[in-house]
C-alpha cells in the first residue's frame, strides 16, 4: 500500500476495504504513485454487484490529471453553495451500481429462459449481446464524463429508442406480463441522451413487474402535446411537448409511498432487493432533459406517469448549444432558470454563489459561452463577479438579472452586460440568450431589456 498510496490518502482505502464485498457504493478522490514516485490524482468510483450468486465488488480508479481538483470529494459537501452540473440526481457510484445491475438482470433473466429451454436460443443470445453493448456504452459515457453526470443530448426520435427496447423489455417483465406499445407517428423529435432514456424505461418496466406479481399489463405510448400556459406543478413553461405515457395494472401505490416515490434511496422494498435508486435516477433523467413527470397512482389501480419532454419543432429546433454558469441564489429560480435551458440545448453550471461560481471559473478549462448572474448576490454584487469571471473567460457574454428597478450596474460590465428585468417569463430570458449570442464578440447587445 505504501508504495502506491501517500500516507494521507490511506484510511481512506482502509475504510473501503473494511465495509466488505456488499458496503455501500462510494466515489472519492486519492492521490497514486507512479512508478518514478510522480504523485497524480485518481478517481475511485466503488459499489457492490453480484457475480455468480456471489457477492463481488466493482472498483475502478480513473488517472484525475485532465479533471479539475476539488477540495472537497462531490459527494461528501452538504453545503448548498457547492456548484453542481444538475440538481434531483442521485449519487453517480450509486446510481452505477444500480443501471449496471438493470442490466445484469437482463442478462439473467434471458439465460435462465435459455435453461428452461423457452424461446428461440439465437434469439436470446443476440438479445444478451445487445445488453452488453449496451453496459458497454454505459461504462464508456460514465468514464468520460466522470463525476459530472452529465448526459450526450442530441435531438432523437423518442419512438425510436423505446421500440428498439421492445425485446429487451420483454425478457425483463417475463411471459405472465404483455407489452403494449402505441406511439404517435408524427412524434416531434427531443433533445435528449439515448442512453439515458433506455435506463428510464428498463428502470420503469422493473418497477412495474416487481408491482404485477401475478402477470398484468406494461403500456408504453407517445403522443405530441401542448401546454397552453405555465404548469406549476410541472415546473415546466407553456409550449410543445413530446407526452410519454407510462404505465401498468400493478398494486398501485399509497398516498405515502407516492409522495417520496422519487426520492433517492427510499424504496419499500428489502435493501436486498432493491437501491431505491430506481425512479430517483428516472426524476434526475427526466429534469436534466429539462422537463417534468407527473405520478399518478392508488392501491389496486396500477401506477401511471406521465412525463413530459420539451419538443424540437419549428421554432423550438433552432440549434442552440453552449456552456452556461448560472449564478442566484434563489433555489427555485436557480432550478427553474436551469431545467429549462437544459431542455433547450445548453450545458448548465449551477452555483448559488459567486464564490461557487468563482471555483467554476478558475477550474473551468473549456470555453465559456454566457454567464447569467443576479446583481444581487449574498457575498458580492453580480456585476463584480462577472468582471472577475470574464479575466479568465473574456469571450463569455453576460446577461444580469435584476429584481429592483433602481438597481445600477457599475464598472467595465455596463459595456458589455445585458440586464434583465425581474419578473421575466422563461421565453424572453430565451429570446434575450439566442440573440446575444448571435452577436459578435465586439458588438454586444447594450442596456435593458
Amino acid at each position: 500500500m505504501e508504495e502506491l498510496i501517500p500516507a494521507e490518502y490511506q484510511d481512506d482505502l482502509r475504510e473501503l476495504l473494511a465495509q466488505g464485498l456488499d458496503g455501500p457504493p462510494r466515489d472519492y478522490t486519492a492521490e497514486h504513485y507512479l512508478a518514478d514516485g510522480t504523485r497524480i490524482p485518481v478517481e475511485i468510483t466503488s459499489f457492490p454487484v453480484p457475480w455468480n450468486g456471489r457477492p463481488a465488488r466493482f472498483s475502478m480508479v480513473r488517472d484525475g490529471q485532465e479533471t479539475p481538483r476539488r477540495s472537497t470529494p462531490p459527494m461528501s459537501s452538504s453545503r448548498s453553495d457547492v456548484p453542481q452540473m444538475t440538481d434531483g440526481i442521485p449519487p453517480v457510484a450509486g446510481t452505477a451500481a444500480h443501471d449496471f445491475n438493470n442490466l445484469l438482470t437482463v442478462i439473467l433473466a434471458v439465460a435462465e429462459q435459455m435453461q428452461e429451454g423457452e424461446g428461440n436460443p439465437e434469439q436470446q443470445a443476440e438479445l444478451i449481446a445487445k445488453t452488453v453493448r449496451n453496459a458497454q456504452d454505459m461504462a464508456q459515457q460514465r468514464l468520460l464524463l466522470g463525476y459530472q453526470q452529465q448526459s450526450r443530448r442530441e435531438q432523437i426520435q423518442l419512438n425510436a429508442v423505446l421500440s428498439e427496447q421492445s425485446d429487451i423489455l420483454t425478457a425483463v417483465l417475463g411471459k405472465d406480463i404483455d407489452l403494449e406499445m402505441d406511439f404517435d407517428n408524427d412524434l416531434w423529435p427531443v433533445f435528449a441522451d439515448t442512453l439515458q432514456w433506455r435506463e428510464v424505461l428498463l428502470n420503469l418496466a422493473m418497477n412495474a413487474r416487481d408491482a404485477m406479481p401475478n402477470g398484468g399489463a406494461f403500456v408504453v405510448s407517445t403522443r405530441r402535446a401542448l401546454l397552453a400556459a405555465d404548469d406549476a406543478e410541472l415546473g415546466l413553461p407553456h409550449g410543445r411537448y413530446v407526452h410519454l405515457v407510462i404505465r401498468d395494472t400493478g398494486i398501485g401505490m399509497s398516498p405515502e409511498t407516492r409522495l417520496h416515490a422519487f426520492e433517492p434511496y427510499f424504496s419499500t422494498k428489502s435493501r436486498a432487493k432493491n437501491s431505491g435508486l430506481g425512479l430517483a435516477s428516472v426524476y434526475g433523467v427526466i429534469r436534466q432533459s429539462g422537463g417534468g413527470v407527473r405520478l399518478t397512482s392508488s392501491p389496486g389501480e396500477g401506477a401511471r406517469f406521465d412525463i413530459f419532454i420539451p419538443a424540437q419543432d419549428g421554432a423550438w429546433s433552432e440549434a442552440e448549444s453552449g456552456l452556461v454558469l448560472l449564478v442566484e441564489d434563489a433555489d427555485e429560480l436557480r432550478k427553474l432558470i436551469q431545467d429549462f435551458l437544459t431542455g433547450r440545448g445548453y450545458e448548465v453550471i449551477s452555483c448559488g454563489s459567486a464564490e461557487a461560481a468563482m471555483q467554476w471559473a478558475r477550474s473551468l478549462a473549456r470555453r465559456l459561452d454566457l454567464i447569467i448572474s443576479d446583481i444581487i448576490l449574498p457575498d458580492v454584487t453580480g456585476d463584480i463577479l462577472v468582471e472577475q469571471v470574464r479575466l479568465r473567460h473574456p469571450a463569455a457574454k453576460v446577461v444580469l438579472m435584476s429584481g429592483q428597478e433602481q438597481t445600477l450596474i457599475h464598472g467595465p460590465a455596463t459595456e458589455y452586460a445585458v440586464c434583465l428585468q425581474k419578473p421575466f417569463s422563461l421565453h424572453q430570458l430565451a429570446k434575450t440568450i439566442s440573440q446575444l449570442l448571435k452577436t459578435s464578440p465586439g458588438r454586444p447587445i447594450l442596456g435593458k431589456i
